[in-house]
């Protein structure tokens, strides 16, 4: 086990619930600032839709993303450095060229 490197919180590069929300909203704003009129009850139905599409989005995606405290290594500018995931060599340490085996 890596003793060495500091215990964090588990993340995953996946877009939340209220990211997707808040996109689909801003591009609602968009289209009616360029003219498409949509009725307040338009608005809400589509908002409706994403807010219970969304977190099935979401839930999908995630199975498809490796957590980062499980990523072993990352190619960072040409060179392979261990990941958090990495049992005997420090978060960020260079292991190898990309291009090596």
């Amino acid at each position: 086990m890596n003793t060495h490197r500091a215990v964090t919180p588990s993340t995953e590069p996946v877009l939340t619930t209220a990211g997707i929300t808040a996109t689909v909203a801003a591009v609602i704003a968009l289209i009616v600032a360029f003219g498409v009129e949509l009725s307040e009850t338009q608005t809400t139905a589509i908002l409706g839709v994403v807010a219970v599409l969304a977190p099935l989005v979401v839930t999908i995606a995630r199975r498809y993303v490796t957590p980062n405290d499980k990523v072993v290594e990352l190619d960072d500018g040409g060179m392979v450095v261990a990941g958090k995931g990495h049992d005997t060599i420090a978060e960020g340490e260079p292991i190898r060229a990309v291009h090596d085996a």
